[in-house]
């Protein structure tokens, strides 16, 4: 071939295409000497976007495993956090319900302690304005011997010696009776005594029977 360089309007189709692919060589040479191919560079790229998917993909599924443990160690806590306070909400409920108990007792033991300081103050004006009450408390005391024995004694308050005598003659006379006075014995109370048995209903003892019952401590002497 000759080194003389032909015009390009002046060459042949054949030389034309002779140049341009010994022109794309040259090229392709040339690139191999500067660097990777195209096609390699495509590869590479390719390779590298694989290897980013597959860390993106790693990363999602640490993400994931690690929300997935969080939320069961979360979860975990939670509960153990809503059992204590649970149990803290049953004390405290058990607590009220203890304090509120002991509350409506204090309270029912104050309404009737006094209830029944109400009820001494009336007895006691009843007694001092009504001299006759003191008849079916004898009355009582007597029928609740079994038998009457000799000495049969009926002690009262001085003020109301009077009044036995008086209402409760027929019962004196038919079982021997005999009234005696007794300073210890408060109005509107007696004291019976036979040889066998002895009946005591003065005003405080009587009280006192009652308020025992009612598991109450009230004294019927103070006011």
């Amino acid at each position: 071939m000759s080194d003389l360089k032909v015009p390009k309007e002046q060459q042949t189709a054949y030389e034309r295409w002779e140049m341009s692919s010994f022109s794309e060589d040259n090229q392709s040479v040339t690139g191999a000497r500067n660097g990777a191919s195209p096609l390699q560079k495509k590869s590479t790229a390719v390779e590298s976007e694989q290897i980013t998917q597959i860390f993106e993909s790693a990363r999602k599924e640490a993400y994931s495993k690690g929300m997935q443990e969080g939320f069961a160690v979360g979860m975990a806590k939670a509960k153990a956090r809503g059992q204590e306070n649970q149990q803290s909400f049953l004390t405290l409920m058990n607590a009220f319900s203890h304090a509120l108990e002991q509350s409506d007792e204090q309270i029912a033991d104050d309404v009737l302690s006094l209830a029944l300081d109400i009820a001494k103050a009336m007895l006691k004006v009843k007694i001092s304005v009504d001299s006759q009450t003191l008849l079916p408390v004898v009355l009582d005391a007597i029928h609740y011997l079994p038998h009457i024995q000799k000495p049969a004694r009926i002690l009262v308050h001085r003020d109301d010696m009077q009044l036995l005598r008086e209402y409760m003659a027929d019962e004196i006379a038919n079982d021997h009776w005999q009234i005696h006075e007794d300073s210890n014995v408060e109005r509107g109370g007696c004291q019976v005594e036979t040889g066998a048995n002895q009946v005591d209903a003065t005003n405080e003892m009587r009280w006192k029977r009652i308020t025992e019952a009612l598991a109450q401590n009230n004294d019927w002497l103070l006011p």
